[in-house]
């Protein structure tokens, strides 16, 4: 597993470091503005995250937190990869849920 980085590659590849991964498998977990010096917005880190999904193949699969209202406008420019969803959100394939006091767990919910 490895964190990935919108960060761009080089001084001549403004792309980011993360679109020459090529990932079977991605999990986004989240997308919010940050990197000023190299974005001029957050529109411009949703391209460079929809580059990534682009990448991950057919038969691959995103795993992508679905309260994240960035990650949604990300998938609606286009993915042909499997997606599994995270999170409280409906549509959440899979969410934490309390076990005990101060333990959590994960939890298979029936897709949406």
């Amino acid at each position: 597993m490895i964190e990935a980085d919108e960060y761009d590659t080089a001084f001549f590849d403004k792309r980011s470091k993360f679109v020459h991964y090529r990932p079977r498998t991605a999990v986004l977990n989240n997308l919010e503005y940050d990197h000023a010096d190299i974005f001029d917005d957050l529109a411009a880190i949703e391209r460079q995250f929809h580059h990534l999904v682009r990448t991950v193949p057919a038969s691959g699969r995103l795993v992508v937190n679905a309260r994240e209202e960035s990650l949604k406008r990300v998938l609606a420019m286009g993915c042909w990869s499997e997606v599994t969803r995270f999170g409280r959100a409906q549509g959440g394939a899979w969410r934490a849920a309390c076990a005990r006091r101060n333990r959590m767990r994960s939890t298979c919910c029936e897709a949406a």
